[in-house]
């Protein structure tokens, strides 16, 4: 990473790992997955380290967007330069027919890009110590191997779990906004998808 810009094979091959590997990176897509922000903004309201160059900043958000991670949204003149304010791409959701809808090739890229704005959000917390930091956290994760309609009722489940969450979140952000606080940042990821063959220990079926 860092040198020259990614070729078309190299981000096809990427992965949340690879994208996110200069820290700045982790923390450019924290804080673009929640509001729109240029360079010269995200360095004016300090999100970049006070040492580090704009030009530096401006590099990593050029980045991100030749990776798919980050889409510029507004172009304002600036004394005989452009300013460009990204936004980004990792804060989608789609409904089931959307999802359907959109071929392979753009299921992947989506996918990926999501990811990457999901683990930019674990890395920034586990680097800033606060992903520990009540007790009462959540991180579990489970392999498993299921016939069709195990794979069906868990899509069903977690489609509800999401529900559930996102009832939460707005009944929390109308209560903060009612008595005027500033609540507690916090992230919920929800994940179910299918694994390689050789992560479990039962054989592929014959071709």
């Amino acid at each position: 990473m860092g040198g020259g810009r990614p070729t078309r094979a190299e981000r096809d091959r990427s992965t949340a790992a690879s994208v996110l590997a200069h820290p700045l990176r982790v923390r450019i897509l924290e804080v673009l997955n929640q509001r729109d922000m240029s360079p010269v903004e995200f360095c004016r309201e300090g999100f970049a380290p006070a040492s580090m160059d704009v030009s530096h900043v401006a590099y990593h958000f050029r980045e991100l967007a030749q990776y798919g991670s980050l889409a510029v949204v507004e172009e304002n003149a600036r004394r005989g330069s452009v300013e460009h304010v990204y936004r980004g791409l990792g804060r989608a959701y789609f409904s089931d027919p959307q999802w359907d809808e959109l071929d392979r090739d753009e299921r992947v890229r989506l996918s990926k890009t999501m990811v990457q704005g999901l683990m930019a959000r674990v890395e920034g917390a586990l680097m800033s110590d606060t992903f520990d930091s009540r007790v009462n956290r959540h991180l579990t994760w489970i392999a498993m191997r299921l016939d069709e309609q195990g794979w069906s009722e868990m899509a069903t489940a977690l489609s509800a779990a999401f529900g559930e969450v996102e009832q939460i979140r707005a009944d929390a952000e109308a209560r903060l906004e009612r008595d005027g606080e500033d609540g507690i940042p916090s992230t919920c990821g929800i994940l179910g998808f299918p694994s390689p063959w050789g992560t479990q220990l039962t054989p592929p079926p014959d071709a």
